[in-house]
């Protein structure tokens, strides 16, 4: 770190409105545990590891969440997916174990349900919330009745399970029409639980429909039509306009919004929920939200709009473009740079582009690689082949 951040620790001059002259209890608290905050603590701390960090994050495991529809197919186990917090928290960062309630940025401040922290500069990642409750008798009816979802640890044993034990019928797959994390993670339940069934040899007796709430099965145009291709050849339906609102799983029914006042009902013997999900309450009724109540920052440098040492990153964020692992990622080293060259007086040295990696895997050794950024265009990593075709490389990339 430069000389200059040390005249301001020494002095606690004013770099800019907003970076607080009082003495703070970090120089960065960053809020979440997730990839993006455990992988921007880490960049920080390369950096200058001199750098008081404290991540606020109530979880004692760490997931590794694309993995898990994989193993709903039993293409991964389970247990791989997890680890200890403790075992990924940097050593140098102070993990405080608590629930964010909410931010107080006029005073540079993080409020939990333990106490505050003050900060001189804060990353806003604490992820998404899974609203499975906003689907009228979801929450009663998962692991029973076929109902399953690969969006939560605890209920993607029942996909597999489901999968497995349900020779015929009807196979549904859902997509909601809210922002949800992994676009394309209700693609690949559809397809690996259609390959599954293929080589348990049930296929012939099962229906399948891919149910997306809004109007097509995948949002990047570059993609989207190699997808539905490989949709009518496996012989799943592509059904759009079609938002889950309720399940009555001792019918085995699902209830779709299709229009401002229809609604369609659907018998299903598998049902793959994929619930619509949105911003924690603790941010979205902060000074940090925008009008959705994701954490306001400029697309270009993670720089939140109206408080200049607040920086926010992933599926928290309003970062217009795909919330995935490979994007959190990217913009994780983004916002821990200009961090940094902000704490500094520096002007910004780096520039997110809106990448998102978005591996769809669609059979046990074959993915398709989508690779984007804003605006849907394609940021491709190998120019040499069209990775629109599903290819064992990126099942291998994905697994392993």
């Amino acid at each position: 770190m430069s000389s200059m951040l040390g005249r301001v620790r020494a002095t606690g001059c004013v770099l800019r409105r907003g970076f607080s002259s009082t003495k703070a209890d970090y120089d960065v608290v960053i809020v979440g545990g997730g990839c993006g905050g455990i992988g921007a603590a880490s960049q920080l701390l390369m950096k200058d590891r001199g750098l008081k960090i404290a991540i606020v994050e109530p979880s004692n495991e760490h997931y590794y969440q694309p993995g898990w529809t994989l193993a709903g197919a039993n293409l991964l186990p389970m247990k791989s997916t997890v680890d200890e917090m403790s075992n990924v928290m940097p050593k140098k960062v102070t993990w405080v174990k608590q629930r964010c309630e909410t931010f107080a940025p006029e005073e540079n401040k993080v409020v939990t349900d333990g106490g505050e922290l003050t900060y001189r500069t804060l990353l806003v990642s604490p992820g998404i919330r899974l609203n499975f409750d906003h689907v009228k008798g979801l929450e009663e009816s998962l692991g029973k009745n076929g109902v399953c979802s690969n969006y939560s640890y605890n209920t993607v044993s029942f996909t597999r399970q489901f999968a497995e034990s349900t020779k015929k019928g009807t196979f549904i797959f859902t997509s909601p029409a809210s922002p949800i994390k992994c676009g394309g993670a209700p693609l690949k339940a559809a397809f690996l639980i259609d390959d599954l069934s293929r080589r348990l040899g049930n296929r012939d007796s099962q229906n399948f429909k891919f149910c997306a709430g809004g109007v097509a099965c995948f949002g990047v145009p570059y993609y989207r039509g190699p997808l539905e291709e490989l949709l009518e050849e496996r012989g799943i339906a592509n059904i759009v306009s079609h938002n889950l609102v309720e399940v009555r799983g001792e019918e085995q029914v699902a209830v779709f919004q299709t229009g401002p006042e229809s609604q369609t009902e659907m018998k299903f013997d598998f049902l793959h929920v994929v619930p619509p999900q949105g911003p924690f309450e603790f941010l979205a009724k902060s000074p940090l939200a925008d009008a959705n109540g994701f954490c306001a920052v400029d697309k270009g440098t993670t720089q939140h709009v109206k408080y200049p040492n607040v920086f926010g990153i992933g599926d928290a964020s309003s970062l217009p473009t795909s919330k995935t692992a490979a994007a959190t990622v990217s913009q994780a080293t983004v916002a821990s740079s200009n961090m940094l060259d902000f704490m500094a007086g520096r002007a910004f040295s780096k520039s997110y582009n809106g990448y998102a990696g978005c591996p769809i895997v669609v059979s046990n050794k074959a993915a398709i690689m989508a690779e984007f950024g804003y605006d849907g265009v394609p940021m491709e990593s190998l120019r040499f082949m069209d990775q629109r075709k599903p290819s064992r490389l990126w099942f291998h990339m994905k697994r392993d």
